[in-house]
């Protein structure tokens, strides 16, 4: 007779944990900002983004009733999974000296808000926070820039293929000893902004450094009117001198598996991989097409007009960005009889 009733006790306490799990889950929207507390996870249903506010991890603001002489700042952890993929956790600051925001992939979620503000004569225990986040998606920068920036004392060098997934950094920096000079070979990934009128805004994974840049670090580069924001060797603003863009890789195509455009035809659509026939047009037509597995960021082309990049991998589709160069033509073309 104790066990039926065990039984039941356990299935009770299973729903009532789902339901409470449940509960804890809030429906976000991309670029509006949305609440949550400690524990609480918001999800994007099409982005298939989740963000978790897992913990405070300190709150030092002057309380409202007190005079400091520093405003202080308070700091939240949030963890992120896409596509069900764990993007790991990062600490959000807001406050004095912010960085409030974080980049997970293609997305970034910044820290609006923290409620309540501290007051002298009351006790905020952490379940009783609540904390205003907005995700965003990175924009479609330019594909390829080179810029050269200058300011009272130091000046930058840098350019980034996104499409090659390659960049350059050179920072000169004059001080009592002289002139230093930084240089960095990074990964460059499209990130928001974190100014509404910036215009080309990446992180780099810095893979070589000498001098002030650091081995494995993050940089951060954004193009703000006529100037160069970045946070490599130290925050940096300075003039824009130069500046030469490329255009985002033209319009996108979405293929399924069995569809082909220009010249890629998919038959496979893995969980990070695309592989079909790449058709080739130059130096010599083909009628048949060459085994090709892209992953993204790689290219299938024809070898002269048509060049298809793979820039998001979906369920049951893969999403291209499609450059036609009719300044480069095909010598010899091989029609289908």
């Amino acid at each position: 007779m104790i066990k039926p009733a065990l039984a039941v006790m356990a299935a009770l306490a299973l729903l009532s944990a789902a339901l409470a799990q449940a509960q804890e889950s809030v429906s976000a929207t991309l670029d509006l900002p949305f609440e949550l507390k400690v524990g609480e996870q918001a999800v994007i249903e099409p982005e298939d983004v989740a963000v978790t506010f897992v913990e405070m991890a300190g709150d030092s603001r002057c309380p409202s009733d007190v005079v400091c002489i520093w405003e202080g700042q308070a700091s939240v952890i949030v963890a992120v999974e896409v596509a069900g993929e764990d993007m790991g956790e990062r600490t959000l600051v807001i406050g004095a000296d912010p960085s409030p925001s974080a980049a997970f992939g293609q997305y970034s979620v910044r820290l609006v808000g923290l409620e309540p503000y501290p007051q002298s004569s009351v006790q905020t225990d952490p379940e009783d926070y609540v904390a205003g986040f907005v995700v965003s998606k990175a924009s479609a920068n330019s594909a390829r820039v080179f810029v050269r920036a200058a300011g009272e004392s130091s000046a930058i060098v840098a350019g980034w293929n996104l499409e090659r997934g390659k960049g350059t950094l050179v920072l000169l920096s004059r001080g009592d000893a002289g002139v230093t000079m930084s240089v960095a070979r990074f990964t460059p990934v499209a990130v928001p902004c974190t100014v509404e009128d910036a215009r080309e805004c990446i992180d780099g994974q810095v893979m070589q450094a000498t001098g002030m840049i650091s081995q494995g670090s993050t940089i951060h580069l954004e193009v703000q009117g006529n100037k160069l924001i970045t946070s490599s060797g130290g925050a940096h603003s300075l003039d824009i001198k130069r500046i030469r863009t490329s255009s985002q890789a033209g319009p996108t195509v979405e293929l399924r598996e069995g569809e082909r455009d220009g010249p890629l035809l998919v038959q496979e659509i893995g969980a990070d991989y695309v592989s079909g026939l790449n058709f080739i047009e130059y130096p010599v037509a083909v009628s048949e097409g060459t085994p090709i597995t892209l992953h993204v960021g790689d290219k299938a082309t024809n070898g002269c007009t048509v060049t298809l990049t793979l820039l998001e991998i979906k369920q049951d589709s893969a999403v291209f960005s499609k450059v036609v160069d009719e300044n480069r033509p095909c010598p010899i073309c091989w029609h289908k009889v």
